[in-house]
């Protein structure tokens, strides 16, 4: 064991106090001044750690043994904690992940974007703290050590190991509907004989899982994704499942022809019902598509849009732009408090649906653009500026182009929602610079026992 003052290198272990926690999740040490990221530690835990990684500035490690447990330190509730790498931080109790979340949105607005004098809210915890996903995805994988030589896996990618997959059982981030549904589809596809699709050969079959709930509804669709051919046995695969599951409303077929393991985005064929399901949020009725982009805890996401209602700060008369609107859910709710209300999306189908949740709906001032953002809005310049607009960029941010775009709108006021407080930093620091100030921020988890926090950010036009 290297006790010694000296910088750590690979493979020495260390005795180590856990102070905090960094963005992203992992636990904080330092030893002479030297910082070492420990994963699997929580503030307080006095580990043994082994290191893994070794810079000129910083050090990382797993923890080896836990010598002196936090009181902060929780049992772990799920069965496959420690193997899939997902909620790594349940065994944190819920306050302290709730305190660190707030602290880390606040550390990354002052420190990346050079942001103060903001007021921040009392972040909103999440409710329920299990259960609550209504979107998940799972990879096919060949049989392991684990396993019979020919029985295929279905569940979430080993941590940096993207040829593995841990077979879940059941993972209590989605219902236990879904569960059953994705252990069904496993064993259908290990009785079918049709091998996993290979990266290297470019052959095979099974390639994804993707599984979409309504909370509110009941309604449930199953997207099964393959390699390029045939589908041998549909007609069976389709009667087993919609025997066994009735609340399954959609099951379509997306074939993936391409090398890159992604879920999403594909062409699909309906099996069965229809080409999409129905949820209900904040009273509106919503069409979502396996294409379409809504927030995975959809009893957090009606807490979430009403705070960015609340932050808007509408009294009827105003005309807003939702940016990166989706299928419209942010646009729709905002609707009935303003004048009129213009949704921009790059997703064509999303407007499709957006455009259908309107109808659906019966609300007369909402409209949708298909487009980017920078090339919609310069077309709209000669509108005049906007009372409001709202943002809900991907997680990577907006771009400089784009931020600079909005900021030559003139709106008076920004309302920000992102879930990724270091990319809303960034993007809060070009706009204070251009003269937005920032006035207000409202963390809302959507994640409990993982590192994310959604966040709700006011700017106003100096």
């Amino acid at each position: 064991m290297n006790l010694s003052p000296d910088k750590p290198k690979i493979h020495d272990e260390l005795e180590l106090t856990i102070d905090t926690l960094a963005f992203g999740g992992r636990g904080v040490a330092r030893q002479s001044g030297f910082v070492i990221f420990v994963e699997g530690a929580v503030p307080g835990d006095r580990v043994r750690a082994v290191i893994t990684r070794a810079r000129r500035s910083f050090a990382e490690a797993r923890v080896a043994e836990l010598l002196n447990p936090s009181p902060k330190r929780i049992e772990a509730a799920c069965r496959h904690f420690g193997i899939c790498g997902g909620c790594s931080w349940q065994t944190l109790a819920y306050a302290a992940q709730l305190k660190y979340k707030q602290k880390q949105v606040t550390e990354c607005l002052q420190h990346i974007g050079g942001l103060a004098g903001f007021e921040t809210d009392e972040p909103l915890g999440a409710d329920p703290l299990w259960r609550y996903r209504n979107k998940v995805e799972f990879s096919f994988a060949p049989g392991s050590s684990r396993a019979s030589a020919d029985a295929l896996e279905l569940g979430f990618h080993l941590p940096g190991e993207w040829r593995q997959v841990v077979n879940i059982e059941d993972c209590l981030l989605h219902s236990r509907a879904t569960n059953s549904i994705r252990n069904t589809v496993r064993d259908f596809a290990r009785d079918s004989g049709l091998p996993v699709y290979d990266q290297k050969t470019e052959s095979g079959f099974w390639r994804h899982l993707v599984l979409r709930e309504g909370i509110n509804t009941g309604e449930i669709m199953v997207n099964i994704v393959t390699g390029p051919g045939d589908f041998p046995d549909s007609v069976n695969f389709v009667a087993r499942l919609v025997k066994d599951f009735p609340q399954i409303a959609s099951l379509v077929w997306s074939v993936n022809e391409t090398r890159a393991s992604v879920a999403s985005g594909f062409p699909f064929t309906v099996l069965h019902g229809c080409d999409h399901i129905r949820e209900e949020i904040c009273g509106l009725v919503l069409k979502v598509s396996p294409r379409s982009f809504m927030q995975t805890n959809t009893l957090m996401a009606e807490r979430l849009y009403r705070k960015a209602l609340e932050y808007a700060g509408l009294k009827g008369a105003e005309s807003v732009y939702d940016l990166y609107c989706g299928i419209g859910s942010i646009a729709l709710l905002l609707a009935g408090s303003c004048a009129q209300v213009l949704g921009v999306e790059i997703v064509e189908d999303a407007v499709r649906l957006a455009v259908e949740n309107v109808a659906g709906n019966k609300i007369g001032n909402c409209s949708f653009i298909s487009g980017k953002v920078r090339a919609v809005l310069k077309d709209l310049e000669r509108e005049g500026p906007p009372d409001v607009v709202i943002l809900d960029p991907p997680r990577a941010g907006a771009s400089k182009k784009e931020i600079q775009r909005i900021i030559e709108l003139g709106a008076p006021r920004l309302v920000y929602v992102s879930c990724n407080a270091s990319t809303l930093a960034g993007n809060a620091s070009q706009l204070a610079e251009e003269g937005y100030r920032l006035v207000r921020t409202g963390a809302v988890d959507m994640f409990p026992h993982t590192p994310h926090i959604e966040v709700v950010a006011l700017f106003e036009r100096s």
